[in-house]
């Protein structure tokens, strides 16, 4: 038995990753019946993540704090859920990953090396989907999606940070080694996924298991 993919969709907040991962998972389903998929998120476990990006308003404070929490969590994560899942045939898609620490935590101030150093040891994901929206789009459809949401976090309240976000996720890619494929997230839900998301990921999958 081979084992399952692992998927990751990183992006700015408001880029409709969440929408495009559930559509994802079907899609996978409906490739063989037999096919199982995991949907996992980061943060994973740790609250007080979730606590510190709520309660401070200062963008650039705690980055430290955060990265070390973020790849502490994440490699519980690795460990509990991520690998005896894919050493089982199952696929898991993560919402976020490592990428996330990379950008947000660089954005903050640390550098790069020292996030990769700190993430040394963790497997990267098979197929990263990038979804790529300029930030003043994303902060429009936060604001008209308000009500859905809990709360803004600290890192949603400055535009110039995100369009520095932006810039740092799209170095990313284009510097990274793995399969990167960024998707314009300007478009419509389902030629995001139809035209972008599936024909790319078909193209990996089936390659992937012709081996």
């Amino acid at each position: 038995m081979k084992r399952g993919l692992f998927i990751a969709f990183e992006g700015i907040d408001g880029s409709g990753k969440s929408t495009q991962i559930w559509k994802l998972a079907k899609h996978i389903s409906q490739i063989n019946k037999y096919n199982d998929v995991y949907i996992s998120r980061n943060p994973w476990k740790d609250l007080n993540i979730r606590k510190i990006l709520q309660a401070d308003n200062d963008t650039y404070s705690q980055a430290m704090q955060l990265a070390q929490l973020f790849t502490k969590d994440r490699k519980e994560q690795m460990r509990t859920i991520i690998a005896p899942n894919i050493c089982k045939g199952c696929h898991v898609i993560s919402d976020r990953f490592a990428f996330s620490t990379f950008g947000y935590q660089q954005t903050q101030g640390i550098p790069l090396w020292k996030l990769l150093d700190m993430h040394k040891g963790l497997p990267i994901p098979d197929i990263i989907f990038l979804i790529d929206v300029p930030a003043k789009i994303v902060i429009k459809r936060m604001k008209t999606d308000k009500q859905k949401r809990s709360g803004k976090h600290k890192f949603e309240k400055n535009k110039k940070f995100l369009e520095k976000l932006r810039e740092n996720y799209l170095k990313l890619a284009s510097l990274n080694k793995h399969h990167v494929i960024v998707v314009d997230g300007t478009k419509s839900i389902t030629e995001i996924f139809e035209k972008q998301i599936k024909p790319e990921f078909d193209k990996f999958y089936n390659s992937f298991y012709s081996k």
